[in-house]
Formats: C-alpha cells, structure tokens, sequence
C-alpha cells in the first residue's frame, strides 16, 4: 500500500467518525432541548419530572462529549484536507512570487499559507461571543446570529482576497468557525448552565431563570448554525456551488444562514411540541 493510499484511507476512516460523532451530537442535542422543556413544564407535576430528569445526564453527557469529538475529528481533517495539501489554495490565481512564498518545494501549503486561517479559527469563539453577548434576548438573538454569520464570511472574504484560498477552501472555513462556536457554546454556555439547572431541579428548588435563558438561547443559535454548517460543508463536493461565480460562496453562505434560522426554528417548535405532549 503507497503512501496516497494509505492517507485516503485516513481521511475516508476520519470523515467517517466525524459525521457519525456530529450525528450523535445534533441528534442529542435536539432530543435534550426537548426533554429540557418537558422539565419547564412539569413543574407543578412530581413525577412527571423526575421522569424526565431521569435521562437528562445521559443526553446532557452525549451533547458534551458529541460536541468534543465532532470537533477534534474536524480539526484534524482541516489539517490533513487542506493545510497540508493544494486544495487549500487557488494557485491559478498566485503569482510566482506568492507561490514560492506560500508553498513548499513538496507542493504543500507553508505555514505562512494556513496560519492566518488557523489565527481565525482560534478567534472564532471570541467573536461571535461578542455578538450573543451584546445583542441578546427575544427580539434581538436573530440579529446576533446574523452579526456572528457576517463576521464569519467577511473573515473568509479576506482569506480569499489577502491569503489566496480557494473558493472550497473558503467555504471549509466558514462552516468551520460556525461548527466552533456551537462546540464552544455547549462547553462554555450550554453546558454549565443546564448543569447547575440540573442540580436545582434535583433537589426541588427552581433553576435560575438566567441558566435558563442563556442555554435557551445557546441552543437556539446552535440549532440554526447545524443547518448552515451542513449545507456549507456538502457544498464542497460540488464544484458548481463554489465554483460558477467568484460571488458564489457569499451567495450559499447567506442561503446557509437562511435555511439554517429557518430550520432551526421549525425543529424548535416541533420539540416544543412534542415536549407538550
């Protein structure tokens, strides 16, 4: 077995586990949101919580860990997918100069050529935290998520332009720093919110209402960014997508961000529904 060989055979072991793990994530978290709102409403009704506290820890457990290790397999196939091969760039577009200067005398891509992309991932979080931060509540979450998702294509916009990545490259990215910000949501906001909910519903007492509106929130506006990170990411198997235009993936990014708030919204409705039931 070459070399070449072996790799595919990676990456197709990789791909594998990483849509299977996000499988279990989307699909635990969709299933706790629903359970969670049963808890809400069974308040003046015992055992009907407990009941449903009862298999609270076990989804709380899959969103956590679905969430870990969606995205460490995806961080490892970024790596092997496009920082360490050509797809990352345009090299039609680059001159002799720029090539020299972004690639190696292997014809893989330098650090120079992937770092300002990794720069942002790191970043991600941190920028869309500021807009769920500041443009919270009822009326105003679409608009954070709305700031987040303009931030995240004018990021890539610029990795275009200034770091000469390819369109499939750019929409890698994007679907990337959306699929950060809801890893880092359930760790960070999700997560210990719901926990200590949890703990107060356990022992009888009322969760804190902010708990309870900042992970509401959360799961909203990861719910609309699955959506988007799942068209995003199928786009890149197919060149008409990302290719046609030099306007294209600005275009599928927004009609992402569309469906997503869209479907998002509606699969929040049908818990609700069904968490009535």
């Amino acid at each position: 077995m070459d070399s070449n060989t072996a790799q595919d055979l990676l990456q197709a072991t990789l791909r594998w586990l990483h849509v299977g793990a996000a499988a279990l994530w989307i699909g635990s978290a969709f299933a706790f949101g629903t359970v969670r709102r049963a808890v809400e409403r069974a308040a003046d009704d015992p055992a009907r919580r407990r009941t449903a506290l009862a298999t609270y820890p076990a989804l709380l457990g899959w969103l956590r860990w679905g969430a870990a290790i969606t995205w460490m397999l995806g961080f490892v196939l970024l790596f092997l997918v496009y920082y360490r091969a050509s797809l990352l760039l345009e090299l039609g577009d680059l001159d002799p100069a720029q090539l020299q200067r972004l690639l190696q005398p292997d014809g893989r891509p330098s650090p120079r050529a992937w770092i300002p992309g990794f720069l942002a991932l790191i970043g991600s979080f941190p920028l869309y935290e500021l807009c769920a931060r500041f443009l919270r509540g009822p009326r105003l979450w679409i608009v954070g998520l709305v700031a987040w998702f303009t931030i995240a294509v004018g990021v890539s916009c610029l990795l275009k332009h200034f770091a000469g990545f390819s369109n499939r490259a750019v929409f890698v990215h994007i679907a990337t720093y959306l699929a950060t910000a809801m890893a880092a949501n359930v760790w960070m906001r999700i997560w210990p919110a719901e926990r200590r909910a949890l703990l107060a519903w356990s022992s009888g007492q009322a969760a804190d209402a902010r708990d309870l509106a900042v992970s509401r929130e959360r799961q909203r506006h990861n719910a609309a960014m699955a959506f988007s990170v799942v068209l995003l990411m199928l786009s890149t198997h197919h060149p008409a997508l990302y290719s046609g235009t030099p306007f294209a993936w600005p275009w599928v990014a927004s009609v992402a961000l569309g469906l997503g708030l869209l479907l998002g919204e509606l699969a929040s409705r049908v818990s609700d529904r069904f968490s009535v039931e």
